[in-house]
């Protein structure tokens, strides 16, 4: 009986221990203070404002959303579903000493918000500064409302704008000038229709500031007249913010001499930006980027065949093989690399169509667009990324390009890791040898 008497009181003393143990720290070892989801309600409101602050029907969270809760220190202490947080009994954390407090963060997706994606929101809030006392429960509020991270973009044209396209064009939206984050609206031309790309683009909006670069280029007969030529604007947009929405669209504008212009209409107000025409290669920025930096950053495209590639190259027949090399020296290096093709030949851009359209990136291709680098052997993939010299061996284009007579201009563009950009543009004359 002593013994067991002598047991259960060595059971109790331990148990006392362990109780003060959490109650009364001693020395630098913290208390710790449960952080109870019981209460906590989520709810999402979807709507984006245009022209101003627009309020919508706030619903509840599904139980897919994500929930991290993480310390000022880095830790992560939760990192699972809304679902899971409600079922939990809550979770334990160290006590709020020494500057220490905890964020909960709640996103519709567990995955990081992409730069740019097609139809693809995510919504998400934070509740900051959460406050834990040791041996005490900390609630969490039941009227948390996520919103949308992101900038929403959607791209159109009026009738007027679309009457006067002859040719595949596209706009594309770039936030940051990060070429990771690059959409392109494709504007799609074929026996005289025009379709356009309705998807809506989602943009990251980075916290120390977002720009978003608009880029329009196509095939324009601006007065009817069967004088069809390349135009290009660019216009940048400072100050991008989260749960915003720009619907923008190009119109047509008749100036006082009667003379046809274009402008941009944000939403129901109009930016006052004419499209210029695009001379000789060079392209038209409408609109300034105070942050732009100045001047090319000495890219060039420099010749290392017999050609002079400033000078349309016109490809010899089959009987004559062909050198055509070259390298773009980027001095700070590739940070995108872009080329536009058009062409007077109406089967050269139908084969363009079949392979993803006459706008390439090359350091981003998509899956449709290998398909032209059978046709003209481009340098491309992300290991462009930073490359002083890119070599370009055009050598392997002469049997396919003969296939298509015609003159087929291709407009290199290229920016440098510091943001410098520069265009060059080669043309290439392909004679009907089949007929001569």
């Amino acid at each position: 009986m002593k013994r067991i008497f002598a047991v259960l009181m060595l059971s109790l003393a331990l148990a006392a221990c362990d109780r003060d143990k959490f109650e009364y720290p001693t020395g630098d070892k913290l208390g710790f203070g449960t952080l109870s989801f019981a209460n906590l309600g989520i709810g999402v409101d979807a709507s984006v404002e245009e022209l101003g602050t627009r309020a919508g029907e706030i619903v509840d969270a599904d139980e897919t959303y994500h929930i991290t809760v993480t310390g000022t220190d880095g830790t992560v202490y939760f990192d699972d579903s809304y679902g899971a947080a409600k079922q939990s009994d809550g979770i334990s954390l160290p006590e709020s000493k020494d500057g220490q407090t905890y964020t909960m963060t709640v996103r519709s997706t567990k995955a990081d918000v992409p730069a740019a994606d097609w139809e693809n929101p995510v919504y998400g809030a934070t509740v900051e500064n959460i406050s834990i006392t040791a041996g005490e429960e900390t609630t969490l509020p039941n009227d948390v409302v996520c919103t949308l991270l992101q900038h929403k973009v959607t791209v159109d044209y009026n009738d007027d704008f679309k009457n006067m396209v002859r040719g595949n064009s596209s706009t594309t939206v770039t936030y940051n000038n990060d070429s990771g984050s690059a959409l392109v609206y494709a504007l799609n031309y074929a026996n005289g229709r025009v379709t356009r790309e309705e998807r809506a683009g989602y943009f990251n909006v980075l916290p120390n500031g977002t720009t978003l670069e608009v880029k329009f280029t196509g095939e324009m007969d601006l007065n009817d007249n069967g004088e069809v030529k390349r135009y290009s604007m660019t216009k940048a947009f400072e100050g991008v913010s989260a749960k915003t929405w720009r619907h923008i669209t190009f119109i047509k504008k008749v100036d006082e001499e009667g003379n046809a212009t274009f402008d941009i209409q944000i939403n129901d107000y109009v930016e006052d930006l004419p499209l210029e025409e695009v001379v000789d290669g060079e392209e038209t920025t409408l609109g300034t980027d105070p942050n732009a930096p100045l001047g090319d950053g000495g890219i060039k495209l420099v010749s290392t065949c017999d050609f002079d590639i400033t000078q349309p190259i016109t490809i010899p027949a089959s009987t004559t093989p062909l050198v055509l090399t070259m390298n773009a020296e980027v001095p700070n290096g590739v940070r995108t690399f872009t080329v536009d093709i058009t062409s007077d030949s109406d089967t050269f851009m139908g084969a363009l169509d079949v392979v993803g359209g006459p706008h390439v990136d090359l350091v981003h291709p998509s899956e449709l667009a290998m398909g032209i680098f059978d046709i003209v052997p481009f340098p491309h993939g992300e290991e462009m990324i930073g490359m002083t010299l890119v070599p370009f061996d055009l050598s392997e284009a002469q049997t396919p390009i003969l296939g298509f007579p015609g003159t087929h201009t291709f407009t290199m563009s290229v920016q440098d890791q510091s943001g410098c950009k520069n265009t060059v543009t080669i043309i290439m004359n392909v004679p009907d040898y089949a007929n001569m």
